[in-house]
């Protein structure tokens, strides 16, 4: 539910990276045209022809050569705003990758500490049923808990300490049972 939830989120940063990149290059090509309109208004002035002419000659290219470099100015501001939040949302979306894989190994740990449980509660029976080497095999089983637990610790707290709880319970029936077959 929570990966469902985690990679609900993901996918809408997704559409909004992918939007903001249709964004970007829509401005990267606006800012191309005015780079080639500026130079093609640049070739149509003469500056021999300006220097030696007492009139005012071509005043309108200048003024449009000089509304696209502001054009351009902001169009660049845009571009670096984008590609900020570009970086941000692939961080973002980095993040909740790296979340998801994290919560996929904790599954995976809890689904083998399940199995080992059940494995566990199987080879229990067993050793109910045969008293041959009853100490050594609960001392394997509890070493087999234990590792668990180091694993279960920071996962499932609660989990763990009833299975420490276990533990001690199974040591403390073959610490009586130890005394009883002594005496």
């Amino acid at each position: 539910m929570v990966i469902e939830y985690l990679q609900q989120i993901k996918d809408s940063y997704f559409e909004e990276k992918h939007a903001l990149e249709k964004q970007l290059n829509l401005l990267e090509i606006q800012l191309k045209e005015n780079t080639g309109m500026i130079k093609m208004l640049e070739e149509t002035n003469d500056s021999c022809y300006e220097l030696f002419t007492p009139r005012n000659v071509n005043s309108k290219n200048k003024a449009k050569i000089n509304e696209l470099i502001e054009e351009q100015k902001s169009i660049n501001e845009s571009i670096d705003n984008l590609k900020n939040s570009i970086k941000e949302y692939s961080s973002k979306i980095e993040q909740l990758d790296q979340i998801v894989e994290e919560e996929n190994r904790e599954i995976e740990i809890v689904q083998e500490y399940t199995e080992a449980m059940t494995q566990q509660n199987i080879v229990s029976e067993d050793e109910k049923e045969s008293s041959e080497d009853n100490l050594l095999d609960s001392i394997k089983n509890i070493l087999n808990r234990v590792e668990l637990c180091s694993q279960l610790i920071d996962i499932d707290p609660v989990r763990c300490r009833l299975e420490l709880s276990s533990v001690m319970k199974i040591l403390t029936d073959l610490i009586e049972e130890k005394d009883e077959s002594d005496f």
